[in-house]
């Protein structure tokens, strides 16, 4: 399991927790849970934020705060259709 800013460009993974009750209360306002699949669409040393997308909608989240989302990454994608 890794924070989400720990996460690359291209990962993906699933929320597995998240620490910080500010932040949890507002991705809940916003439909993102625990179990909410996400892929960082950018992440830089070189910037404050990352940009992730979540459920189809994409975020731009302060590196601070994305320490705080615990995820387990996606190593392959299965398809049942």
């Amino acid at each position: 399991m890794k924070s989400l800013d720990k996460l690359s460009a291209g990962e993906r993974a699933y929320i597995v927790d998240m620490k910080n009750s500010r932040l949890c209360e507002k991705l809940f306002e916003m439909g993102v849970f625990p179990g909410a699949f996400v892929e960082v669409q950018f992440n830089s040393e070189e910037h404050s934020s990352i940009i992730v997308k979540i459920n189809g909608r994409t975020y731009n989240i302060y590196k601070p705060a994305a320490e705080t989302i615990i995820t387990n990454t996606v190593h392959f994608e299965a398809s049942l259709n």
